[in-house]
C-alpha cells in the first residue's frame, strides 16, 4: 500500500484533511508488530512537510502553542523511525501520530478566528457558535445589540474596527478555546466568572486592558484539553 500523504498536501495547509490521513495512517501501523516500510515512507513525508521551509509562513500565523506541539512532534517521530524494527518504536511512533493528528485537528478548529479573517467573519462566527442570545454577546463585546446585528448581518457591510475589532477577536478567540471544555455558552460564561489567577477580577473586565490580553489568552490556552501536553 503506498503513502497518501504527500508533502505538498501539508504545504498547502488543509489541516482537516492532514489530521484524517493521519488517523488512517495510525490505524494502518496498528495492525503491524513494527513499522513497515511504506509506513516509513509516509511518516517521513509528513515530517518533511512539517518543517518544510516553503510552509514557513503558513506556522507563523498559526497558534504557536500548537506549532510547538506539531513541530515537536515530528521530531519524535523521525527518532522513532530510527528503529523500524522495534516493536517499542513502534508504540512511540503509534502515540506521536496521534499527537500530530490532535494538532492538526486543533489547528482546523482555530480557523475560523484566524487573523486573516475578516472581523465581520469572526464576528458572524461568535454569533453562530457561541450558543447565547446576541444581547449577551454585545455585552460582553461593550456594544449595543443594534451595533452588533450591524456586524453580522449579510446586507451590511459595517464590521468590527480598530478597539472593537480587537476586542472581538480576543473574545473569539477564547471561545474558541474553551468551547469544548466548557460548551459554547459555558466559555461566554467563563468571562463572568471572577478568577484567583486574575486577584478575584472576571475575565471581561481586563478586556481594555490591552496588557492583560495576552494572560487572559493564555489561561483560557491551559484550561485546553492536556492530550496535547
Amino acid at each position: 500500500m503506498t503513502a497518501t500523504i504527500e508533502r505538498e498536501s501539508l504545504a498547502r495547509s488543509d489541516p482537516s484533511a492532514t489530521a484524517q490521513e493521519l488517523a488512517r495512517l495510525n490505524s494502518r501501523l496498528a495492525r503491524d508488530a513494527t513499522i513497515s516500510e511504506d509506513i516509513a515512507e509516509a511518516v517521513h513525508l509528513v515530517v518533511a512537510g512539517i518543517v518544510d521551509p516553503a510552509a514557513s509562513a503558513l506556522w507563523e500565523v498559526m497558534d504557536p502553542y500548537l506549532a510547538f506541539i506539531v513541530h515537536r512532534a515530528a521530531l519524535q517521530a523521525g527518532e522513532a523511525l530510527r528503529d523500524r524494527d522495534d516493536q517499542a518504536a513502534r508504540d512511540r511512533l503509534r502515540v506521536t501520530l496521534e499527537t500530530l493528528r490532535q494538532g492538526f485537528a486543533a489547528i482546523a478548529e482555530n480557523e475560523p478566528v484566524a487573523d486573516e479573517r475578516s472581523s465581520k467573519e469572526v464576528a458572524r462566527w461568535l454569533a453562530d457558535t457561541a450558543e447565547v442570545p446576541q444581547t449577551s454577546l454585545a455585552e460582553l463585546l461593550g456594544v449595543s445589540l443594534r451595533q452588533f446585528q450591524r456586524w453580522i448581518s449579510p446586507h451590511t457591510k459595517g464590521e468590527p474596527e480598530g478597539d472593537d475589532a480587537r476586542r472581538l477577536r480576543t473574545v473569539a478567540r477564547i471561545v474558541n478555546q474553551l468551547r469544548f471544555s466548557l460548551t459554547p455558552s459555558g466559555a461566554v460564561d467563563w468571562f463572568t466568572w471572577p478568577r484567583d489567577d486574575l486577584g478575584g477580577q472576571r475575565p471581561i473586565e481586563l478586556l481594555d486592558d490591552l496588557g492583560r490580553l495576552p494572560e487572559l489568552i493564555a489561561i483560557a490556552g491551559g484550561m485546553r484539553s492536556t492530550y496535547l501536553a
